[in-house]
């Protein structure tokens, strides 16, 4: 796969390439660094409102935080897509830049959020409705920067409004160097079953890289996805908060390893955001990575309602002396009705 001046090419024989979708609240620089090392060969930074841009707030300062950046660029271990979005064109262009300024390797406008407060603003998806906007959109970023610019969409406003094939095209001659298509509707939201078959038609028509985009929920997921519609990329979303070792090409991890993630990511998120916070951003995290224990044992009440990060790294470190012989755990991958629990905006 080929995006402006980056090659890409599967990190496995038996594996599609694999990246990482941008998340809100969860695409901060530690969990993007943790996915990359696993294997994401493109890690998406969470979205970012144009209009936040340049403001002088603490949740800003830590969007803008790409201290991951300089480590991709020296090792090529995966590229850093900083994802925007707004309703106003000129401001979208003038964050780009900033992205580009703060070491984005790729800039990507979000066009697929279906949160109703981003599309009464004319936000996300709601640029589906309004192709020429779209297109002005896309035009104006990219002669804004000299780094590429991609898309992440939906396949149109509804079943009667399917009209990414019409979307592709208005990209391309936007000058887009690749797109990410979330196989649903902006009215079916996470509901229903991903329309992979729209990935595939895209596919066939487009000129760019064609990057498919869910119910992505193992391994084998990404293979099928890539084999029946021939896409050029798997992008991986809801998956990968449960069991980043997908990256890598497992469906799992022993008890020991997500309790070394566990502790890895903890240190890290409260060097990176404060201790309070980061110990309670973390916890999403995780309920996932040990969601196999009962919601009344005391282990898990522990983990999800410590604020202290001395007295979890405790906890964790005394778990892992007492953990048996690593074994794979499948119960990392997500259920559709798990996946459907951690449906929010910015994973459009």
């Amino acid at each position: 796969m080929q995006i402006g001046p980056y090659a890409l090419t599967p990190r496995r024989a038996d594996l599609p390439i694999l990246t990482l979708a941008p998340m809100a609240g969860v695409g901060n620089w530690v969990y993007r660094l943790i996915c990359a090392r696993l294997g994401a060969q493109i890690v998406g930074v969470e979205f970012i409102n144009c209009r936040t841009i340049g403001t002088a707030s603490r949740k800003s300062e830590w969007q803008l935080d790409f201290s991951d950046a300089a480590l991709y660029e020296e090792t090529g271990i995966s590229l850093l897509a900083a994802q925007i979005y707004g309703n106003d064109i000129d401001l979208i262009a003038a964050g780009a830049r900033e992205f580009e300024r703060r070491g984005a390797q790729i800039v990507d406008i979000n066009f697929g959020c279906s949160v109703p407060q981003i599309l009464r603003r004319g936000s996300g998806a709601a640029y589906l409705r309004d192709l020429d906007r779209l297109y002005e959109a896309v035009y104006a970023t990219v002669q804004a920067v000299n780094v590429p610019v991609t898309v992440k969409t939906r396949i149109g406003w509804d079943d009667a409004d399917i009209n990414i094939l019409e979307v592709v095209r208005r990209c391309e001659e936007a000058g887009a160097q690749a797109i990410a298509i979330h196989a649903r509707t902006v009215v079916q939201k996470y509901k229903g079953s991903a329309a992979w078959e729209w990935i595939a038609r895209a596919k066939e028509a487009a000129q760019i890289p064609v990057i498919g985009n869910g119910d992505v929920f193992s391994v084998e997921d990404a293979r099928r996805m890539q084999s029946e519609t021939d896409c050029d990329g798997v992008m991986i979303g809801r998956a990968a908060m449960a069991n980043p070792w997908i990256f890598s090409g497992r469906d799992g991890a022993s008890l020991s390893e997500c309790i070394d993630l566990a502790l890895e990511q903890l240190e890290y998120m409260a060097q990176y955001k404060g201790e309070r916070v980061g110990v309670m951003e973390t916890r999403k995290h995780l309920a996932l990575y040990f969601k196999h224990l009962p919601r009344s044992s005391q282990m898990r009440q522990r983990l999800l309602t410590s604020d202290s990060l001395a007295e979890l790294v405790d906890l964790l470190k005394e778990w892992k002396d007492h953990t048996p012989l690593p074994h794979d755990r499948s119960d990392l991958v997500l259920t559709q009705r798990e996946a459907d629990a951690l449906a929010w905006g910015g994973n459009g």
